[in-house]
């Protein structure tokens, strides 16, 4: 049964009729302990890699919002006031045109960075699918994030799309690292995010933008890019970026849906 659930008829009946003929039904029964016990085994480890990861998961998403929560309570709240009081300041100051024009500076520059933080601390906050479910919840995400950057979004997810449950962290940071790149650099107004299956054994996800693009150097140098990436490399995938100056970028990564050691 063992062998079977792992390897499907064939192998499970080939092996049987094997050792049967050529051992006889005791050694027979020995030898298909022993493989049964090794697969119990592995399998144990299996769910014990698992159980690792998820926690390893939840760790770093605890960090992720504690970073979050300390971003808005403390240096979001004081660029804030600085922004103020640079507003207050050249009101007093209206008849020192060059002292207003620095201020005025001063204050643009801070409201940047009011928006850099916000953005940081959106894209630092962890997705909750456990209600609504994963594709929904991460479509959902995608708009938020638009809504912030005042892009124009698309969520294109083709039907029959499924993933499992130990690759939707993987792929909700990959979705969220691209846009967070896109957010940083491109100065785009427009964003597409693609999910597609290849046959139910690959996983295709792109994030196309309209955004500044950047050419070859600019393809190897960028820590967001490197981590996705290792991320895709991590399970197994591919990952690949197109860009150019002044045409955009787009981001794909290719995924197995299938482990390997099942496949």
């Amino acid at each position: 049964q063992t062998l079977e659930t792992y390897y499907g008829h064939a192998v499970h009946y080939g092996v049987e009729v094997a050792f049967y003929s050529l051992t006889g039904p005791i050694v027979t029964w020995l030898m298909l302990v022993w493989v049964e016990r090794k697969l119990a085994e592995q399998e144990r480890l299996e769910r014990q890699i698992q159980a690792a990861e998820r926690e390893k998961t939840a760790v770093l998403e605890e960090e992720r919002e504690r970073i979050a929560r300390d971003l808005h309570d403390g240096m979001a709240q004081t660029v804030y006031f600085l922004a103020l009081k640079t507003d207050i300041l050249r009101q007093r100051m209206a008849a020192d045109a060059e002292a207003v024009q620095e201020l005025r500076e001063m204050g643009k520059a801070l409201r940047q960075i009011i928006r850099d933080v916000r953005r940081t601390i959106f894209a630092l906050r962890p997705l909750d699918w456990s209600q609504e479910g994963f594709l929904p919840a991460l479509t959902g995400f995608v708009d938020d994030f638009a809504e912030q950057m005042i892009w124009e979004a698309r969520v294109v997810i083709d039907q029959g799309v499924h993933i499992p449950i130990r690759l939707e962290p993987t792929v909700f940071r990959l979705v969220q690292e691209s846009l967070n790149n896109v957010a940083k650099h491109a100065q785009a107004t427009e964003v597409q995010v693609t999910l597609a299956s290849e046959h139910g054994g690959y996983l295709h996800i792109t994030v196309e933008d309209n955004g500044s693009g950047f050419d070859e150097a600019g393809k190897n140098g960028g820590f967001g890019l490197n981590q996705m990436a290792g991320r895709v490399a991590a399970v197994g995938g591919a990952f690949h970026v197109d860009s150019r100056p002044g045409q955009g970028t787009t981001v794909t990564s290719q995924i197995p849906l299938v482990h390997e050691s099942n496949g």
